[in-house]
């Protein structure tokens, strides 16, 4: 791993900590970079202010969340239980990330009201992912559909509950992981060939 990468990763690590457990607003650049084991200006060399080092979090999490549907997806045959592991996965992932997190609500505002478009890319592109899965269903007549991107929206409309930061803090994830196999089960009886 280049320096760079490992010094950026060090950077988040200390950032994601203290922002889950002190806040974004309350959390300083200085702190990070003590967290970080690194001087101010040194942080200032890779990220120009304390809202740069948030988004890079962010990004950071929804990538890990959308490689661990992927990879979890890759492993099965079956396109339903391709779509079930890539949606379990990223809800164990998710559950992960945001079950501890004190100051989730300050976290979730500054990211929805300033960085909305990153949000979006990133559920286009688990949007993409479902749609490929049910193609491929398709294909193999595993699923009967007409239209897998309009069905791969609406499967990730109905699973929004399994992404959201506030269901996955307010919620065992054993609740969440049944209703979620419960939900994929209604799925499967209405994507079958008749």
């Amino acid at each position: 791993m280049p320096a760079m990468s490992k010094t950026s990763d060090a950077i988040l690590d200390a950032a994601d900590a203290r922002f889950a457990d002190y806040g974004y607003r309350k959390t300083t650049m200085a702190e990070i970079a003590a967290d970080a084991g690194m001087s101010v200006g040194n942080l200032y060399r890779h990220f120009s202010k304390k809202e740069a080092i948030m988004v890079a979090c962010m990004k950071r999490k929804l990538q890990a969340k959308l490689d661990a549907g992927l990879a979890a997806a890759e492993g099965e045959a079956d396109a339903l239980e391709s779509l079930r592991a890539f949606l379990l996965a990223r809800l164990r992932a998710g559950y992960a990330q945001f079950a501890g997190t004190r100051h989730l609500y300050e976290i979730m505002e500054l990211v929805h009201d300033r960085h909305r478009d990153i949000l979006l890319e990133f559920e286009q592109r688990v949007i993409d992912v479902i749609g490929g899965i049910l193609s491929e269903g398709v294909a193999r007549g595993r699923f009967a559909l007409r239209d897998p991107a309009q069905t791969a929206y609406d499967i990730h409309q109905a699973t929004i509950r399994y992404n959201h930061p506030v269901t996955l803090r307010s919620n065992p994830l054993e609740l969440l992981e049944g209703d979620l196999n419960r939900l994929i089960a209604l799925l499967d009886r209405g994507l079958a060939p008749r």
